[in-house]
């Protein structure tokens, strides 16, 4: 196991961008946002490889060139990789795309190098943990099922292709759903589901946690991130998200099963549809 090659997983738009765009801010760290491609991982078995000889690749691109393949905007990676405005569907509209980043920082041979890439290495999971430190991301399920609603994304459907290429189950529970809604919450339970499975509790980081800390939390990915105090708000309750929606979502959410409720309880919901039920000052 490469202790300097660390992955980064966790529920779709929980704040694994964040994550990366926070331990971008450290010195001898550099992570990268989803830059391998769907099409590369083909076998779970040969998946150890596949992301070593990537790392591998990598961390030789930015010792002698200081660039490194990442989602990106503008050569850098961002807290956020959707925007606030919204595109003709009424989605809001992606701001990333492939490329390179630029990394101007001094590193030294044994930097760490995350790298996030949620549906691939949350359906490999039982794989990569015997080869790589592995750490996750989650976030309370309402205000995570609320975001997916708002994006270009396959989760807005309740889908996601590559999990459901390596896991037939879950193909055949998401096509017999009853709807959108259904689907999607049958997809988060599967991604908490095996989380926790895989997981330690230590490697499982809150988002909350993560804005309430500003950005410590992340210590235990890399302990320089204990220095961190970047002024964070949680996004939770945003006005991005549709809030009439969100008490329908959170209403069927509430009369599920699931695995999210291992590592959320349902107060937590109840509490997040109090806030929303607040009168604007």
């Amino acid at each position: 196991m490469n202790d300097n090659n660390v992955l980064i997983t966790g529920t779709p738009r929980s704040g694994t961008t964040l994550t990366c765009h926070l331990l971008n801010k450290l010195p001898e760290t550099v992570a990268l946002h989803e830059p391998m491609r769907g099409s590369q991982f083909r076998s779970p078995a040969a998946v150890c490889e596949l992301v070593g000889r990537f790392c591998q690749e990598q961390r030789g691109s930015i010792l002698a060139r200081k660039r490194a393949t990442s989602k990106q905007q503008d050569g850098v990676v961002p807290d956020n990789p959707i925007g606030t405005g919204r595109s003709g569907s009424g989605l809001r509209e992606r701001l990333v795309s492939h490329g390179e980043v630029v990394i101007d920082k001094e590193l030294s041979p044994n930097f760490v190098l995350a790298v996030k890439q949620p549906g691939a290495f949350t359906a490999t999971l039982d794989q990569l943990v015997t080869c790589f430190p592995v750490y996750a991301i989650v976030r309370n399920p309402l205000a995570t099922l609320a975001s997916w609603t708002s994006v270009p994304l396959a989760v807005q459907r309740g889908q996601f292709p590559i999990v459901e290429r390596f896991d037939p189950d879950l193909k055949l529970g998401l096509a017999g759903a009853a709807d959108e809604l259904d689907r999607q919450i049958q997809l988060l339970g599967w991604f908490h589901a095996r989380i926790r499975r895989y997981l330690s509790d230590e490697a499982i980081i809150h988002y909350e946690a993560i804005v309430e800390t500003s950005g410590k939390a992340l210590a235990v990915v890399q302990p320089a991130a204990a220095t961190l105090e970047v002024p964070l708000e949680s996004r939770n309750t945003s006005e991005l998200y549709d809030h009439e929606r969100m008490l329908r979502i959170g209403e069927r959410l509430l009369g599920s099963e699931g695995a999210h409720w291992e590592l959320y309880s349902k107060q937590s919901v109840e509490g997040l549809l109090e806030d929303l039920s607040q009168p604007v000052p």
